[in-house]
C-alpha cells in the first residue's frame, strides 16, 4: 500500500487522505519544503554564528556554535535553531527562530514573511515596554528580508544608549509613534529568510504545559492556579484599550503601531491553504462590523477556492447555507455599545504549548507572540482547550457540561483577578464573557475564528437557540441566498472535488490514466 509522509503526522495512506477535509495535496508539500529549509540554513551556521555575535557583540575569544539539526525545533510556523555561545567558563544558549515561508503563503503573497514578523516584533516590543508582569523570552535582535538588522539597545555602545533615551524621551513629548528599544544594527552577514535572536527558556524557567496536561489535568489545586495565570495574563493584555482592530507593526524607523491589518492565525492559515486574500496588509478596523463582514468573506472565499470543501451536494448546500446564516446573524452578536472600540490585544492561537509552567502549575513564561491582535471585547473568551477537547469535539452533552464547569470555574479566577487589576477603560469584561456565553455569543466568535469548524459549532451550539434542527430542505434554501446562481456553484464545487480526487490518487499512484486535466472542473464562476 503506497503511503505518503505528512509534516508531523507521519505516512498516510490514499484511502486515509481522501476521508480528510483538508486539502492534502497542499500539505504533502511541506515535507520536501521544510527539508529544504532546513539544508539551507545548515549551510549558513557560519552566518548564523555571525549573526548571534553580531547582535550579542561577542568578543574574539567567545565561541558560537550552532547545534545539529536533529536538536533543532519546529513549530507550526517556525524552525527554532539552537545556537551555543561559550565565554570563558560560562556556556549560553540563544534560539534563532525562523519563519517557514511554505507555511506563511509567501509564495503567494511576498512579503508575509515579513509581515508576520514585524507583527511579532512590535508585539514583543509594546510587551516589554507595557506588559512587564508578563514573563517572555528577551528578544535581542531581528533581521528581515530586506537586510535590515536591528539590536535591542541594551546590547548597543554606551552612547547609543544615550542618544535612544534622548530620542525617545523627545518622541513622547512630541506625541510620535513610539520609539522601541531596538536600533539599526547594519551587517554584511544575511540569511536566505528572516529571523529572530531569542533568549532559550530552560528548563530552570518551567516546562511547556503541554509536557504535563495529561497528567495533571484533573488536579483541581492545579488547575485553579493555571485559571489564575491565564486570567491574569489575558487581563495584562487587555487592560490597555486599543482604538481599532488590527496588529502591531515594527517599522523601519523603529517606531510601533497598531498599524497591521490583525493577522490571526485562522487568516494565516487560509491564506497558505490558497484562499484568497480579501483584508490587505494595511486593512485596520474601527468599528466590529466591517471586520466580521470581511472574516465571512474570508470563509466565502476558503470554500469557493479549496478544491476539497464539499463532498457532496448536500455538504455544499450546508456550507453555503452555515455562510448565509453567519451574516444574518452577526446583528445579534455584535454589541452597539462596544461596535466602535475601545478595542482589547488577544492572543488568536493561544495553547498549552504556549506557555511554561512549574511543577505547581503557575505560569512562568509567554513563549509565542505571534498571531497577537487587537479584536472585538465580544471575542474575549475562555479557552476551549482546558477540556482537552477540539472545539468541533464539544458534541456531545458531557463534554459541552464539562466545559461550562471549567468555564465557570475559570470566571471565578478571572473576576477576582479583573478586580485586582487596574484597567486603562470602562469595559466590564467578566460580564461580557459571561453575556456572549449566555446569548451563544461566545459560539458565532469562534465561527469566526476557525479554519474548519464552522459548520460543526454553528449546528451544535448556535442554531438550536433558533430552531431545533436544520432540516436538508432549509439549508438548501438558505444556500440559495448565500450567491446568485447556487445550483452552478454546486456543479463546480462537485467538479472541483472530483478533479482534487484524481490528482490525489495521481500522487499516490492509485491506477490513474494521467487524464488529469481533463476531469469536468471546467465550469467558471
Amino acid at each position: 500500500m503506497t503511503t505518503r509522509e505528512l509534516l508531523d503526522r507521519g505516512p498516510i495512506t490514499y484511502a486515509s487522505a481522501s476521508n480528510k477535509e483538508k486539502n492534502i495535496i497542499n500539505q504533502l508539500a511541506y515535507v520536501p519544503a521544510t527539508k529544504n529549509l532546513y539544508e539551507k540554513l545548515w549551510e549558513c551556521r557560519d552566518t548564523i554564528c555571525a549573526l548571534t555575535s553580531h547582535h550579542l557583540r561577542l568578543s574574539c575569544s567567545d565561541t558560537c556554535e550552532v547545534l545539529p539539526s536533529r536538536q533543532w525545533l519546529r513549530g507550526s510556523f517556525n524552525v527554532c535553531i539552537p545556537v551555543q555561545v561559550k565565554s570563558g567558563t560560562s556556556c549560553r544558549k540563544f534560539i534563532l527562530r525562523c519563519p517557514m515561508p511554505h507555511k506563511l503563503a509567501e509564495s503567494r503573497y511576498p512579503g508575509t514573511v515579513d509581515e508576520k514578523l514585524r507583527c511579532e516584533v512590535g508585539t514583543y516590543a509594546w510587551m516589554q515596554s507595557t506588559c512587564s508582569d508578563v514573563r517572555i523570552p528577551f528578544l535581542y535582535g531581528f533581521g528581515f528580508s530586506n537586510q535590515r538588522h536591528f539590536t535591542h539597545e541594551k546590547e548597543r555602545p554606551f552612547y547609543i544608549r544615550l542618544a535612544r533615551m534622548f530620542w525617545r524621551s523627545l518622541y513622547s513629548l512630541l506625541r510620535y509613534a513610539d520609539l522601541s528599544h531596538y536600533t539599526p544594527n547594519p551587517t554584511a552577514h544575511n540569511l536566505p529568510t528572516a529571523y529572530m535572536l531569542l533568549e532559550h527558556i530552560d528548563s530552570g524557567t518551567g516546562q511547556m504545559l503541554s509536557n504535563t496536561w495529561d497528567k495533571w489535568r484533573e488536579d483541581p489545586i492545579r488547575q485553579k492556579r493555571l485559571h489564575q495565570g491565564i486570567a491574569h495574563l489575558m487581563l495584562s493584555l487587555a487592560r490597555i484599550p486599543q482604538p481599532r482592530i488590527g496588529a502591531f507593526q515594527f517599522h523601519d524607523n523603529c517606531t510601533v503601531t497598531l498599524s497591521n491589518r490583525p493577522l490571526t492565525c485562522a487568516i494565516m492559515m487560509l491564506e497558505n491553504d490558497g484562499t484568497p486574500r480579501n483584508i490587505q496588509r494595511n486593512d485596520t478596523y474601527t468599528c466590529t462590523e466591517p471586520f466580521v463582514s470581511d472574516m465571512i468573506t474570508l470563509h466565502d472565499n476558503y470554500l469557493l477556492s479549496n478544491p476539497n470543501a464539499v463532498y457532496d451536494a448536500g455538504d455544499c448546500h450546508s456550507q453555503m447555507a452555515t455562510r448565509t446564516l453567519l451574516r444574518a446573524l452577526s446583528h445579534q452578536y455584535i454589541r452597539k455599545e462596544f461596535r466602535n472600540g475601545p478595542f482589547l490585544l488577544q492572543l488568536s492561537d493561544f495553547h498549552a504549548s504556549n506557555i511554561f509552567v512549574d511543577e505547581e502549575w503557575n505560569i512562568t513564561c509567554l513563549i509565542d507572540l505571534e498571531w497577537v491582535c487587537a479584536l472585538p471585547v465580544e471575542m474575549l473568551n475562555v479557552p476551549y482547550w482546558l477540556t482537552g477537547c477540539a472545539i468541533d469535539g464539544l458534541r456531545e452533552r458531557e463534554d459541552f457540561e464539562k466545559f461550562n464547569t471549567i468555564r465557570q470555574e475559570f470566571m471565578i479566577q478571572f473576576e477576582d483577578e479583573e478586580r485586582k487589576m487596574v484597567l486603562g477603560h470602562k469595559l466590564p469584561l467578566a460580564r461580557v464573557m459571561d453575556e456572549m456565553w449566555e446569548s451563544k455569543g461566545v459560539w458565532f466568535w469562534y465561527c469566526l475564528d476557525s479554519v474548519n469548524a464552522m459548520l460543526v459549532v454553528l449546528s451544535d451550539h448556535v442554531c438550536p437557540k433558533f430552531v431545533s434542527r436544520l432540516l436538508p430542505e432549509a439549508e438548501e434554501m438558505l444556500s440559495r441566498f448565500w450567491r446568485e446562481d447556487c445550483g452552478r456553484i454546486v456543479e463546480k464545487k462537485l467538479a472541483d472535488q472530483e478533479r482534487y480526487d484524481v490528482e490525489l490518487r495521481y500522487v499516490f499512484g492509485e491506477g490513474v490514466d494521467g487524464s488529469i486535466g481533463q476531469v469536468a472542473g471546467a465550469i467558471p464562476l
